[in-house]
């Protein structure tokens, strides 16, 4: 079988020894068709990282993209989440995620949102790790509140978590905490769902990269020492998001973008999760 071996994206050490690619494909929103030609897509590009969840609905189009043959599965880190619904028994909701998949394992396994029971779920996350079910394992959208209530009580220290993060959303405060603790930040919504695409603050920025608004807000990410999901069905915009590794934004637009704060959320808000 031959494979595309060309993958566009550098990786960022994880806390657990794993790896992962600076840059992902963002599934959500998508049906299984869409994200199966999507991810395809994405592959073709260069792409070796994939996002999806259970909630999404799409992880069997993401597992048959993922079988096409176009790049060895040990080539591609692909990450599923546990729905809030499914804290019971995130063991049996891993498997049926795998099920859907078509996969032995995933390479990372997040709690999707900050539920009451996360601290008993984050302790079955660790033995699903142990087991070999998911290499890595990590939360999402949890803040500084959250992480710093787990950390109590965890044997394993997220490697990741993923929250919606871009220069109109800076949350400095999170980011310097999962820092400290060796915890990577995957910025999900990069692209602020195209709300912002054309402010004309950000349009100067890009202009004088010589490059796309959205480009700019991916570069921003990566300059930022994060990983971070743009989320597109679009094949011309999935090659385009994928080129941002041959600029960089110099010191004096990195910090007028991250002038650019203004708590602008385009997803839910956690901050009041109990």
């Amino acid at each position: 079988m031959r494979y595309f071996t060309m993958a566009v994206s550098p990786m960022i050490g994880l806390n657990d020894g794993h790896g992962i690619p600076v840059l992902g494909l963002g599934t959500w929103q998508m049906s299984s068709k869409a994200a199966e030609a999507a991810v395809g897509w994405a592959l073709e590009a260069g792409y070796r990282h994939v996002d999806t969840a259970a909630i999404y609905g799409n992880e069997e189009g993401v597992g048959r993209a993922l079988r096409s043959g176009k790049v060895a599965r040990e080539e591609v880190f692909v990450a599923t989440k546990l729905w809030n619904a499914d804290h019971k028994s995130p063991r049996d909701a891993l498997l049926a995620s795998l099920r859907r998949l078509q996969l032995d394992y995933v390479d990372l396994y997040l709690i999707h949102f900050p539920v009451p029971q996360r601290v008993r779920s984050w302790k079955a996350l660790e033995a699903l790790q142990a087991e070999g079910l998911c290499r890595s394992i990590g939360v999402s959208n949890f803040t500084v509140r959250h992480l710093e209530g787990l950390f109590g009580d965890c044997s394993v220290v997220p490697a990741v978590n993923q929250v919606e993060l871009h220069p109109f959303l800076y949350q400095r405060g999170l980011l310097e905490l999962c820092r400290k603790k060796g915890v990577v930040v995957e910025a999900y919504s990069p692209l602020t769902h195209g709300q912002r695409l054309d402010d004309a603050r950000l349009a100067e920025v890009a202009s004088r990269c010589g490059k796309s608004p959205a480009q700019v807000l991916i570069r921003w990410c990566v300059q930022k020492g994060m990983v971070v999901l743009p989320k597109s069905a679009n094949k011309e915009r999935i090659a385009e998001n994928a080129d941002v590794f041959g600029f960089r934004i110099n010191e004096g637009d990195m910090a007028f973008l991250d002038s650019l704060d203004e708590g602008f959320r385009t997803c839910w808000n956690p901050t009041d999760a109990p």
